[in-house]
């Protein structure tokens, strides 16, 4: 069978489940991972698949049909220009959180001398990233999760980057004693309110951890306040805050923070919702 046969009995499989422009791009990131064959830039590639591979992807289909992301079967994800692993201990990078990664890249680069801290790194995307492009700052990242933590070390041992990881629960203040001095904290923490999960694909809400997404409805910027009361002490003299955050409450998280003493900015991502703040103290 060819790679265009092929590649049509994908897209059928999956059409109860993704639009057929997605399906495509799903069969060409599996055929990129087993095979090595760029397909996207690639169209006239040959490979003849034997009944070991014809059998790998049906294992891939059934997979992907139970609506498990292809992210967690492959055990790889794309962030910013480089592969990271992924498993069910860790969410899935998203593209808006390239969006941060990219504002803090931007703000920097003159001036890359710094210490920045990550809260709730899960797969250590973001301090992975800042480290190769900010080669001279000193990274800390710290995770509630000891899994995700071992996830996050994986990565950064595979793209060689040298960054401190702490296991702790930021959410207890007693905690950040542990925590050092910081020109810049960086977060993406959980700020879905559970009452969302209605609206959300079920893949996400079946395979990716709830503990990383999801806050309770009557605290939804629980994180926002704990990581204002811990900048108090933690960051330094025009220091520097980024955080993502949720679309639906972007005002009210940036009226928090200048609540609390800060001088937000909101932002929008490329969708055009409100996505991300930065902040420094007034």
């Amino acid at each position: 069978m060819s790679l265009s046969a092929l590649q049509q009995s994908f897209i059928a499989s999956l059409q109860n489940i993704y639009e057929p422009r997605e399906a495509e791009n799903i069969f060409n990131l599996v055929i990129e991972n087993l095979t090595g064959i760029d397909l996207k830039n690639n169209k006239t590639a040959k490979f003849t698949p034997d009944g070991c591979f014809i059998k790998m992807l049906n294992e891939i289909q059934e997979r992907l049909q139970k609506l498990e992301p292809v992210q967690y079967i492959l055990n790889e994800a794309w962030f910013y220009d480089i592969p990271f692993y992924v498993d069910r201990n860790v969410l899935i990078p998203r593209p808006e959180t390239e969006e941060l990664v990219d504002w803090i890249i931007k703000d920097h680069k003159n001036n890359d001398a710094i210490t920045i801290l990550d809260i709730g790194t899960g797969s250590g995307c973001i301090p992975v990233v800042l480290k190769r492009k900010l080669a001279s700052a000193q990274i800390f990242s710290c995770d509630i999760s000891k899994n995700a933590l071992d996830v996050a070390g994986k990565n950064a041992r595979k793209h060689k980057t040298d960054i401190h990881f702490m296991q702790l629960d930021f959410l207890d203040s007693n905690s950040w004693a542990q925590l050092p001095k910081a020109d810049i904290l960086v977060s993406n923490p959980p700020y879905i309110p559970h009452s969302a999960q209605s609206s959300m694909h079920g893949n996400v809400l079946k395979y990716e951890p709830h503990e990383a997404l999801f806050v309770k409805d009557r605290q939804p910027l629980i994180f926002y306040e704990a990581i204002a009361a811990a900048c108090k002490s933690v960051l330094l003299p025009n220091g520097k805050i980024y955080v993502e955050i949720y679309e639906g409450l972007g005002k009210e998280t940036a009226a928090l923070f200048e609540r609390l003493g800060y001088c937000p900015v909101l932002k929008k991502d490329m969708q055009g919702k409100d996505r991300m703040i930065k902040a420094g103290r007034l």
